[in-house]
C-alpha cells in the first residue's frame, strides 16, 4: 500500500435553496476545479492545459480519490464529475433518463434537468449528473450534511489489474463519538489518468435520486 494521506478539508456547504439556478451550479463547479488546481500548485489555464493538468493530478489511484473526495465534501457536483469514470456518470444519466420517462407529465425530467427531453438526450452525462444531483441535494439538506460533515484519510491501494485497482480510505462523521469507517473505492485508469468507478458516495446518491424520483410522482 502507499503512504497514507489525509483530506481534512472544514470548507462550509453552501446553503440549501428550492432550486439554485444551472448557470450559479455550473460557475461553482468551475470554481471548484480552479481551486482544485490551485490547491496542487497548478493554475486553472485553458481547456487543453485543464485537462494535461488533471490528467497530471490524477496519475495514481489515491490522488484521484482524494480529489473526488473533496469534491463530494464540498458539495461541488461539477468537479467530483471530472474525477468519476465514464462508465459511472453513463450509469446516472440512463438512471436519470428511465425516471424522466417514466413520469408522462416530464415534471420529473424538468426538476432534475431543467430542459426538455430531446435536449436532455444530447446533454453530456456529466452535465446530467452535475444538474440532477445538485438539484437533488438543494432540497435534501440532512443528506447534504451527512456527506460534508466527514472526515476522509485515504490510506492506499490494492492493485487489480494494470489498469483497475481499489482504494482503501477511512472516513468518520464530525459528530461526537462516531466511529471511523473503513471503506473501498473502484478505480479505473484511462487515457486522462485515475477515475472513480464506484464508491460508497456514488451508492448513496444514486438510492437517493431513485427514491426522490418515486416520491414525486
Amino acid at each position: 500500500m502507499a503512504t497514507p494521506f489525509r483530506s481534512r478539508a472544514r470548507l462550509s456547504p453552501p446553503a440549501p435553496t428550492r432550486r439554485r439556478g444551472l448557470r450559479d451550479r455550473r460557475a461553482g463547479g468551475r470554481w471548484a476545479v480552479a481551486l482544485l488546481l490551485a490547491a496542487a500548485g497548478l493554475p486553472r489555464a485553458a481547456p487543453p492545459l485543464e485537462a494535461q493538468a488533471l490528467a497530471e493530478l490524477t496519475a495514481t489511484p489515491e490522488a484521484a480519490a482524494e480529489l473526488f473526495l473533496r469534491s463530494v465534501r464540498a458539495i461541488r457536483w461539477s468537479a467530483a464529475a471530472q474525477f468519476i469514470d465514464v462508465g459511472a456518470l453513463d450509469r446516472f444519466r440512463t438512471t436519470v433518463t428511465m425516471i424522466a420517462d417514466a413520469d408522462a407529465s416530464g415534471d420529473v425530467r424538468d426538476y432534475l434537468t431543467g430542459v426538455d427531453s430531446a435536449t436532455l438526450a444530447g446533454l453530456e452525462a456529466a452535465t446530467v449528473f452535475d444538474r440532477a444531483i445538485g438539484t437533488m441535494i438543494d432540497d435534501m439538506p440532512g443528506l447534504m450534511h451527512a456527506i460534508f460533515d466527514r472526515d476522509d484519510e485515504v490510506l492506499g491501494h490494492v492493485p487489480e489489474d494494470a489498469d483497475g485497482a481499489h482504494v482503501v480510505y477511512r472516513t468518520t462523521a464530525r459528530i461526537s463519538g462516531a466511529v471511523p469507517e473503513v471503506k473501498v473505492m473502484q478505480m479505473r485508469r484511462g487515457a486522462a489518468g485515475w477515475r472513480v468507478l464506484w464508491s460508497d458516495e456514488l451508492e448513496v446518491l444514486d438510492a437517493a435520486l431513485r427514491g426522490v424520483a418515486r416520491g414525486r410522482r
